[in-house]
């Protein structure tokens, strides 16, 4: 036979399953208010992520629970706040970063580009895309396509060459859209 050990929360003693939803009931509302108050776009959000906290550290729990929520919540909503800061700041430096390209040329440019990748094959058309659209370096490129570095940069500038003659076909070569053979050193 095993025995929990009693703890104190805000409703006594108990299972903790039991323990949590008796402060769940209680302080739902008051953390809701709390947090609509103050973020009413983010409030289901921020109220689901303080009581996950709640429920993660529930031993902790004090006998009046509601500022100890509240301070959860607080904190919830601080987080939140500095990671949409981020994501804006991100965002500011990503789109001063894009190029801008005019809606027509740029359906244009994607179709050319789209029908010389359609002529190249997979392989090519693989280590073309992990490099330009997922980013990668030629070391990341090696453990994806499980080959060496080396393999990869040949791979790369046989592609690359692939595309950039896809593209003349096409109409139009495009340097800006095949960058060159810089190091992953």
């Amino acid at each position: 036979m095993q025995c929990e050990r009693p703890t104190r929360t805000g409703s006594g003693v108990g299972r903790p399953e039991e323990r949590f939803t008796a402060l769940y009931v209680e302080q739902l509302e008051a953390v809701r208010r709390y947090v609509w108050r103050r973020e009413p776009a983010a409030c289901d959000d921020v109220v689901a992520e303080t009581f996950l906290v709640a429920w993660r550290r529930l031993e902790t729990a004090p006998a009046d629970a509601r500022p100890w929520l509240i301070g959860i919540a607080r904190n919830v909503l601080l987080n939140a706040r500095r990671s949409a800061r981020r994501r804006d700041a991100l965002s500011r430096r990503l789109a001063a970063r894009t190029p801008r390209i005019h809606a027509d040329n740029a359906s244009r440019e994607a179709e050319l580009v789209a029908t010389a990748l359609a002529t190249l094959n997979e392989k090519d058309r693989e280590v073309l895309l992990l490099c330009a659209w997922e980013q990668l370096d030629r070391a990341a490129i090696a453990k994806v396509l499980g080959c060496s570095m080396a393999n990869v940069s040949v791979r790369l500038h046989r592609a690359r060459r692939r595309l950039e003659a896809a593209l003349a076909d096409t109409g139009r070569a495009h340097q800006a859209l095949i960058p060159g053979g810089s190091s992953d050193v």
